[in-house]
C-alpha cells in the first residue's frame, strides 16, 4: 500500500470526525433552525482545526513512511497540533513530550500499513494487527478529547467554554470510534 493511500483514508476518517463534531454542535443547541445556524457558524470555525488536522495527518503518514528524520516530522507536528498552539500554560514541555509520544505511536501503527502489499486500508490493517490490536489502533487514534481536558485550563479563555469544546469532541470522536468499530466488524468479518 502506498502513503497516499494510506492518506486518503486518513483523512476521510479526519472529514468524519469533523462531521460528527458538527452534527454534536447542531444537538447540543436542539437542532431546528437554531441548531442549523449555530452549525453553519461552527463549520466556518472549525475549517482551521480541519486544516491542522489535515496537516498532521499527512505529517504522520509522510513519517510512518520513513525510517528517520523524526525530528523535521515532530516539529511540523508540533507547529500544527490546535492544542499546543492554543496553549498558554507552565507545563509546555510535559505537553510536548505527551504529544510527541502520541505522534509516534501512532507512526509506529500506521508504518506497517503504508509498506503493506494490500491496495485496501481496511484489509492491510487486517493483515498487519489482530482485531483487538485493531480496536487499540482506534482508540489511541481517536482520543484526542483527553489531551484537551488534561490541559484544559491553560487552553481555554473560560472553563465553561473549554467544557463545551472538550464535551463536542468527546461525542464526536465516541460516535465516530463506534462506527469505525463497524467498518472494523465488516472487515474482520471477511476473513
Amino acid at each position: 500500500m502506498t502513503k497516499d493511500a494510506v492518506w486518503n483514508t486518513y483523512r476521510e476518517i479526519l472529514e468524519r470526525l469533523t462531521d460528527e463534531m458538527l452534527d454534536v454542535v447542531e444537538e447540543e443547541f436542539g437542532g431546528g433552525l437554531v441548531g442549523k445556524a449555530i452549525k453553519k457558524g461552527t463549520k466556518s470555525a472549525t475549517k482551521r482545526i480541519k486544516k491542522d488536522m489535515e496537516k498532521q495527518g499527512r505529517i504522520v503518514v509522510e513519517y510512518a513512511a520513513q525510517e528517520n528524520d523524526g525530528g523535521r516530522y515532530q516539529r511540523e507536528f508540533l507547529a500544527t497540533n490546535p492544542v499546543y498552539q492554543r496553549y498558554s500554560g507552565n507545563n509546555r514541555r510535559e505537553l510536548e513530550e505527551h504529544l510527541l509520544s502520541h505522534f509516534e505511536t501512532v507512526r509506529a501503527d500506521l508504518a506497517p500499513l503504508v509498506s503493506s502489499e494490500t491496495d485496501d486500508f481496511w484489509e492491510a490493517l487486517a493483515e498487519e494487527y489482530s482485531r483487538e490490536e485493531a480496536t487499540e489502533i482506534i482508540e489511541r487514534h481517536f482520543s484526542q478529547a483527553e489531551t484537551f481536558e488534561r490541559y484544559k485550563d491553560d487552553l481555554f479563555r473560560s472553563n465553561k467554554l473549554g467544557n463545551k469544546v472538550i464535551t463536542v469532541l468527546k461525542e464526536g470522536e465516541t460516535r465516530l470510534k463506534k462506527d469505525l468499530e463497524r467498518q472494523l466488524d465488516s472487515t474482520y468479518d471477511k476473513q
